[in-house]
């Protein structure tokens, strides 16, 4: 294939970003190339770009929620994964993560985020000053280079389309919170993945959302994607969970789904929990610390169940194509979340923004997406 791309590479832990040129690779046997439209920027980058994850190493090329058009396919790579026929020009979404598919991890305990097999995620791929280049979302192009990638065709417009990523995860966080029909629910943390829990709860059967968070413009979106009461930041713990439980109409939720962050959003959301109730902690992707915790009055008296949800969780591909189902199914302002699309040459100033403060160009950053031709 002939021609160049071009990708923002991170050189070191909050180091210069700096936009690099690499030959167009002709794919194999299947695998792809992919014109890149779209790719969110997500939390997991920021806390990527400030040497947070001690398996990515750097120089890296980041980006993993990532949607555009094919613009070369290897032998064999005539379909995507729901059988459906493609060509050069179709617009897919590609899930970053593959597995072998046929190990004990794979086919006998259904975790195949444990597969020995497991090929680098793309935007987790690391050195990036090695072949295979452009393995990261943060590019013009996506080099598909793990043959049997996990794509889906689309027409959903990009800025929705790359929502698919984050909505598997919020997937993920709903079926371990045990929502049903009636359910009382907390999101706490209104980013991307805390907007599409919102909208995953109510697809679920939720009876009441509450959104905690900040800052105002998340808030108000998580209203639009279907929270009931919405909750913001410039409070005490406190004077937080009395708002919540007066939004709720009772001493603490069903589900708390907890995507904030951090270890003390996550002993705040143990107090919004009611008891008998399920805390699914999404937001903790990365150690940032420990907190006190005692078993006996902060678990075994109350009779609550703690989920971790780590990503999109074992059956990751099953999540995958469902959230690409819910965002299709439309009736939300899915079109709102993404707030900025950023160029290449600002991905620097993008993750700064995402790792504090939230504001970028005199607005809030609702949902961070890099638009490689911008």
């Amino acid at each position: 294939m002939d021609g160049l791309a071009r990708a923002a590479i991170v050189t070191d832990v909050t180091g210069p970003v700096e936009v690099r040129e690499y030959a167009l690779p002709r794919p194999g046997p299947g695998e792809f190339v992919l014109q890149v439209e779209l790719c969110g920027m997500c939390g997991t980058d920021a806390h990527i770009y400030r040497g947070r994850l001690a398996s990515v190493r750097f120089p890296a090329l980041l980006g993993h929620e990532i949607v555009g058009r094919l613009a070369a396919l290897g032998e064999g790579v005539e379909t995507d994964h729901a059988g459906r026929p493609v060509a050069v020009g179709d617009q897919v979404g590609v899930f970053p993560s593959l597995s072998c598919g046929r190990c004990f991890e794979c086919q006998v305990r259904h975790r195949p985020a444990n597969c020995p097999d497991r090929r680098p995620s793309y935007g987790f791929a690391s050195p990036a000053d090695r072949p295979p280049h452009l393995t990261g979302g943060f590019a013009t192009h996506l080099y598909a280079s793990n043959a049997g990638t996990v794509f889906y065709r689309t027409d959903l417009p990009a800025e929705v389309a790359v929502l698919q990523e984050p909505m598997s995860v919020a997937l993920h966080g709903v079926e371990r919170s045990a929502i049903r029909i009636g359910s009382t629910v907390v999101v706490q943390g209104v980013g991307a993945i805390g907007l599409m829990a919102v909208a995953a709860a109510r697809a679920a059967g939720a009876a009441r959302v509450v959104a905690v968070g900040g800052p105002r413009a998340r808030l108000d979106l998580a209203a639009g994607l279907g929270a009931d009461a919405v909750v913001g930041l410039g409070q005490s713990p406190e004077e937080r969970r009395r708002a919540v439980f007066d939004a709720l109409g009772r001493q603490g939720a069903d589900a708390v789904i907890g995507t904030a962050g951090s270890p003390e959003s996550f002993a705040e959301a143990l107090g919004l929990v009611a008891d008998g109730g399920v805390l699914a902690e999404l937001g903790n992707f990365t150690d940032r610390g420990a907190i006190p915790f005692n078993p006996y009055s902060d678990l075994l008296r109350r009779d609550i169940t703690i989920a971790g949800v780590y990503g999109a969780g074992p059956d990751m591909q099953r999540r995958y194509h469902q959230a690409l189902t819910l965002l299709e199914r439309g009736g939300r302002p899915y079109e709102r979340v993404v707030s900025h699309r950023v160029p290449l040459a600002r991905v620097r100033e993008a993750l700064e923004a995402l790792g504090g403060g939230y504001a970028l160009d005199g607005r809030d950053v609702v949902k961070l997406a890099i638009d490689p031709v911008a």
